[in-house]
């Protein structure tokens, strides 16, 4: 089995998300990724009915929902709150948001871990991320959900950024449940190579947001036009046989034209799977 491409809907935040759909069926992409953001579909939003629009779209446009992205980025959100009340809030959504990608007929969903303030001792923070995701793998053992976690940049985060980080939290973890994904920003950004990934997870890599990137910022650019070399990339996930989505998760310079950046995207993706 190939590679297959996704788009992301975050990109598109400015437009109605059928828009999203219908640029991804245009071009050719094999799924849609969905950013579980407003308006688009934040998971209240999709308990209240919101959930049946995203099936309609991806039935009608032929187009599989493969993860679903909850909002989980500290606000009003996040999985290392220090205080107790913001914590229990925080985990109520985390749970909903598993209940909303089964809801969506998605396989996964996508949680990642904040920067947790300055000033916090780092291994209590640690213990309460794990803490936490014990209590949501749980969960998703329950309703049978698979969650995949998602390292951020340095800029971005400080407790789940690099592969060893990832590693130890699926030991601590433990979980059919509870698999990981690759950003290809996270280890460029941190110095390593994303064979680190592979090596120390295996197949429990089962998702990858396929974007370039500098070393000097966590901006998601579309592969080109950032510093990454993308064929030695492409060549290298062929021979060990990812056969998984590569998401194109673009925001910031591209939002003014999601529809031209999805096209662009998209084609060089091709062209990176078909040449190399």
């Amino acid at each position: 089995m190939s590679m297959k491409i996704a788009l992301f809907t975050a990109g598109f935040s400015n437009y109605p998300i059928e828009r999203v759909f219908k640029a991804a069926a245009e071009n050719g992409y094999d799924g849609i990724e969905i950013g579980g953001f407003r308006p688009h579909a934040y998971a209240p939003d999709l308990a209240r009915g919101r959930a049946a629009r995203i099936h309609q779209l991806s039935e009608e446009y032929g187009l599989p929902i493969i993860s679903y992205a909850p909002e989980n980025t500290g606000s009003p959100y996040s999985l290392v709150f220090e205080d107790s009340q913001m914590n229990k809030e925080s985990l109520d959504y985390f749970k909903m948001t598993l209940d909303m990608a089964k809801e969506i007929g998605s396989e996964y969903c996508m949680f990642a871990c904040n920067h947790p303030g300055y000033g916090r001792n780092r291994e209590d923070v640690k213990k309460l991320f794990i803490e936490n995701m014990q209590i949501l793998t749980e969960y998703a053992e329950k309703i049978e959900q698979t969650i995949i976690l998602e390292p951020v940049t340095p800029y971005e985060g400080t407790i789940i950024v690099t592969s060893d980080d990832v590693r130890w939290a699926l030991d601590q973890v433990h979980s059919s449940r509870f698999k990981c994904m690759l950003d290809l920003a996270a280890p460029f950004t941190c110095g390593e190579p994303i064979c680190s990934y592979f090596e120390k997870m295996g197949k429990d890599v089962k998702h990858i947001h396929f974007v370039d990137c500098e070393k000097t910022s966590e901006d998601h650019l579309i592969p080109g036009d950032g510093e990454m070399d993308f064929p030695r990339i492409v060549s290298y996930l062929k021979e060990i046989g990812y056969d998984g989505y590569l998401s194109l998760e673009l925001f910031s310079r591209y939002a003014n034209e999601p529809a031209f950046s999805a096209e662009r995207g998209y084609k060089v993706i091709r062209n990176l799977l078909d040449e190399n």
